[in-house]
């Protein structure tokens, strides 16, 4: 068997073994997930059984209440004094919740439409940026120190003066000096003896 064949089978292995490896990993997982899955419904089951029977305690809760009332009470007026009170609870909390949906509603949120309007401003200022510092060409740019010929039937155009003052860099931008200049943020630094 020569280099490249062992080389070739050493490969396959290797693939192979790989594959059988996430495989493996894989079927952990699954039932690593199904028995968290068990442990987790038969949690939630047991919340629900103790949700329902709450409920039943309340009802038995207000009963009590209402057979408490009718010692002092006709029995008949125990049971509407607590069918009313349980109204107000109901009231009181729809009155609340209403109230704060109200509230909600009526407050945008502060921080996104700000956002949005900092994140438009941006960009339609590098987009105008960039159509500034792109220039369409024509034709293909001439060697360095060739001046364009002109379309024939016209007069050279005359050269433009180099601007004055370059555009000021975007914030957060460190500013590039040009070669040949000094940069002013950064002090001249003397030779080491």
């Amino acid at each position: 068997m020569g280099v490249r064949e062992r080389i070739t089978a050493s490969l396959t292995d290797i693939r192979t073994r790989g594959q059988k490896l996430v495989e493996l990993n894989v079927e952990l997982l699954k039932a690593e997930l199904k028995k968290k899955a068990q442990e987790y419904g038969g949690a939630i089951g047991m919340l629900v059984a103790a949700g329902l029977l709450s409920l039943y305690a309340l009802g038995f809760l207000l009963a009590t209440i209402a057979v408490a009332l009718a010692l002092f009470l006709p029995t008949w007026l125990a049971l509407l004094v607590v069918t009313l009170a349980l109204f107000l609870v109901i009231a009181i909390l729809v009155l609340a919740g209403r109230s704060k949906l109200q509230k909600l509603q009526a407050a945008p949120p502060p921080q996104a439409p700000a956002e949005a309007k900092i994140t438009i401003a941006t960009v339609k200022d590098g987009a105008a940026r960039t159509a500034k510092s792109v220039r369409p060409t024509k034709k293909a740019a001439p060697e360095l120190g060739e001046t364009p010929a002109p379309p024939a039937g016209e007069s050279p155009a005359p050269e433009a003066p180099a601007p004055s003052s370059p555009e000021p860099p975007a914030p957060g931008v460190p500013e590039v000096s040009q070669p040949g200049e000094k940069s002013p943020e950064t002090p001249p630094t003397e030779p080491r003896p």
